[in-house]
């Protein structure tokens, strides 16, 4: 019983886990944000002209992709090279510049100097939604367990096999749904039930008695005691196949 409640919590485990990395990239974002904001009050803006263009390919002394800028400010003439480039980039093209009132030899791109905060930004929102998403469905179906075990009514149904759930996967492997029929004796009707996801083949309790709470009014709204079958009451059962 302890496997299989410890590897019910990997959705749990999952929902923290993305919601944390999307939270820390925003995080990074704002602070990427504040050292941009920064830049751009300690900076002032100018006109300058791509001179240059170097590839990754060892066109330039460091090696990567930048360009040579000339500009001019407060009537003096520099040159500078960043290690900053763009599809939209051509030698002789005017860019927006900021430089550096204390040093103008310090010198970044206008259209990048927000790059980093926006690519932390559209990680870390996807990250922090999926996360945000698992945790609800997690919650959802704690509420639904425990209002359940309250206040449903209890039935026990036959364990008559499984099926691998494909549509999810943790580490290569897919988790089983278990599959169970309850018959209502006064009735006669049929209801056909299927667990959450569980890492432990069904196929070995067939036959076996599983709890079912279910809405007396509403036998849509069900949940599959799994646990049950882990119980130290049910720890030595025979295994009836009735297959």
């Amino acid at each position: 019983m302890k496997k299989n409640i410890k590897e019910s919590r990997v959705e749990k485990i999952l929902g923290i886990s993305f919601f944390a990395v999307g939270v820390l990239m925003l995080v990074i974002a704002l602070v990427c944000a504040f050292f941009s904001w920064n830049t751009k009050n300690t900076s002032e803006e100018v006109t300058g002209t791509i001179t240059e263009i170097y590839s990754s390919r060892g066109d330039n002394s460091t090696g990567n992709s930048g360009i040579s800028v000339e500009y001019s400010y407060r009537g003096q003439q520099y040159e500078g090279y960043l290690s900053e480039y763009s599809s939209s980039m051509w030698v002789g093209k005017d860019i927006a510049l900021y430089v550096n009132r204390e040093d103008p030899h310090q010198v970044r791109t206008a259209s990048l100097l927000y790059l980093p905060t926006l690519i932390m930004g559209c990680i870390g929102v996807p990250f922090s939604i999926i996360g945000g998403v698992f945790l609800l469905i997690v919650r959802k179906r704690k509420k639904k367990k425990q209002y359940l075990l309250q206040n449903g009514r209890q039935v026990m149904a036959e364990v008559t096999g499984g099926r691998l759930n494909f549509s999810y996967t943790v580490n290569g492997r897919h988790p089983w749904k278990l599959e169970c029929k309850y018959e209502d004796i006064y009735s006669g009707e049929l209801y056909l039930f299927s667990s959450e996801n569980i890492w432990i083949d069904p196929e070995l309790y067939i036959g076996q008695q599983v709890a079912v709470y279910v809405e007396a009014d509403n036998y849509r709204k069900y949940y599959v005691d799994v646990e049950s079958l882990f119980s130290e009451e049910n720890s030595g059962a025979q295994i009836y196949d009735f297959r």
